[in-house]
């Protein structure tokens, strides 16, 4: 049996709300999508046209045009209109033989960064070398309230940064000693810790397995808070969404989980049946598997659920996993139709544990813990075996590269709900950075480069 993907922990204490309605998004898209105002840009030689005469009046700063010495002219239109108004207008300007171009006066404003004191700790979401992009992503959407966003994990704990995010989820953990609730499959999801003490999961070649007591890891917990941890209340870290709902979907327990419980919990996620089951009443847009084990080839289990998730719209998003070996040997890393994440350093190398090859569809910061502050920082439990009090940490792994990009597919949802998982996919790819030129990442090494929310979500933003 295989157990959870690698991670390392630090540490870290704080937490707490605010909400951010969605009529307060749209009135802020809104904002950038309108201008009263159309820049013209004159050629150098003056003309004997004088097209433009019309509006001459419309300048109240002297002169127009080349004739009185200037490149360039403001013209005010007298409304505020769409763009797509705005630069039909501007196109016709250009008929002016004066004119070289001329374009819409954006209304700019500024980056859009959260107020958490954590968040400027989370070098992952902003540093230009590795991090995503997302103040220039947030400009453009930060979610929606009627998304939802499936994590398959280990559950999760009760924290101020997230409780009123989340929405009812299940417990597919179907082994109740792997389960460590007293039972099979429930409709409780909360995450009661996977401790294990030494060879607890059995044998490999004489040798116990874990050789070393572990602690609970509480990865359920860190994978959800980097997808929607509270934003913007003046309290703990940031998520990539502010506003997408979470659903947690517990198939990880003591010693991992079966693939057959990880299947149930994408098909229920997605809203398809699922035997005993009502159907889930919150179906989700896009699923996040921080999670892996070691297979030749992806198992017809996976690939058929994949297969029917993905044809319901739901994009789903894997972690590459921590073997350090070739991605076409982990599952369900390895299987069709999903999005694979390999794992960067805070250099924007490929981090010494993640798998590579030419599977990796895109990398994003999974971080190392070899020093403090270049992990990845998230939401967290202090209990070393069962639940306690909420908290922070820092960890590593390309389980925490996988919620990077499921919250940007997410916002990408709010963006445009209308395209395919397939559409969503060749975008991010199409958008992301290129590694440097001596970085230890290459296309066939580590997919399509660096993912970049800013640069993603504008080519989604001109497919509409």
């Amino acid at each position: 049996m295989k157990s959870l993907l690698t991670r390392t922990v630090l540490a870290a204490t704080l937490l707490t709300p605010a909400f951010i309605s969605q009529a307060e998004v749209d009135n802020y898209r809104l904002l950038l999508q309108r201008t009263d105002r159309v820049i013209v840009h004159f050629k150098e030689k003056p003309t004997e046209a004088r097209a433009l005469a019309f509006i001459k009046q419309g300048v109240t700063h002297g002169g127009y045009g080349v004739a009185a010495g200037k490149r360039q002219e403001v013209l005010e239109i007298g409304a505020t209109l769409d763009l797509d108004d705005v630069k039909i207008l501007a196109k016709g300007l250009e008929d002016d033989p004066q004119v070289q171009f001329a374009e819409p006066d954006l209304v700019m404003q500024t980056m859009r960064v959260p107020n958490d004191p954590l968040y400027n700790e989370q070098w992952h979401y902003f540093e230009p070398t590795a991090g995503i992009n997302l103040p220039a992503a947030w400009e453009i959407s930060i979610g929606r309230t009627e998304n939802v966003i499936g994590v398959v994990d280990t559950g999760i704990t009760d924290h101020k940064e997230i409780n009123d995010r989340v929405l009812p989820g299940y417990d597919f953990v179907s082994d109740p000693w792997m389960a460590n609730d007293g039972d099979g499959w429930d409709d409780n999801p909360h995450d009661p810790g996977d401790s294990l003490q030494p060879g607890a999961c059995g044998t490999s070649f004489g040798n116990p397995i874990p050789a070393n007591t572990q602690k609970s890891s509480w990865h359920g917990t860190h994978v959800a808070g980097t997808i929607a941890a509270k934003t913007n209340d003046n309290m703990g870290v940031s998520g990539v969404t502010w506003l997408s709902r979470l659903q947690p979907l517990r198939a990880l327990g003591r010693c991992g989980g079966y693939t057959s419980d990880i299947v149930s919990a994408m098909r229920w996620a997605a809203g398809l049946k699922v035997y005993g089951l009502p159907v889930n009443p919150n179906p989700v847009n896009v699923i996040n598997l921080s999670l892996g084990g070691t297979a030749l080839s992806c198992p017809r289990t996976y690939q058929d659920a994949i297969d029917e998730v993905v044809a319901a719209g739901v994009t789903i998003v894997v972690a590459a996993g921590n073997e350090q070996q070739n991605v076409a040997l982990s599952t369900p890393a390895n299987c069709k139709n999903i999005i694979v994440v390999g794992a960067i350093n805070r250099t924007g190398n490929r981090s010494w544990y993640s798998n590579f090859g030419s599977g990796i569809d895109i990398m994003a910061p999974g971080g190392e813990t070899h020093f403090p502050g270049n992990g990845i920082l998230s939401l967290y439990n202090s209990g070393l075996k069962t639940a306690k009090n909420s908290s922070y940490a820092e960890l590593q792994g390309t389980s925490m590269a996988t919620p990077h990009i499921t919250g940007l597919i997410d916002l990408s949802y709010a963006v445009n709900p209308s395209l395919t998982p397939a559409e969503r996919k060749k975008l991010l790819m199409e958008t992301a950075r290129p590694f440097a030129s001596d970085s230890n990442c290459s296309a066939f090494r580590c997919g399509s480069g660096i993912a970049d929310g800013g640069l993603f979500l504008r080519a989604v933003q001109n497919t509409q």
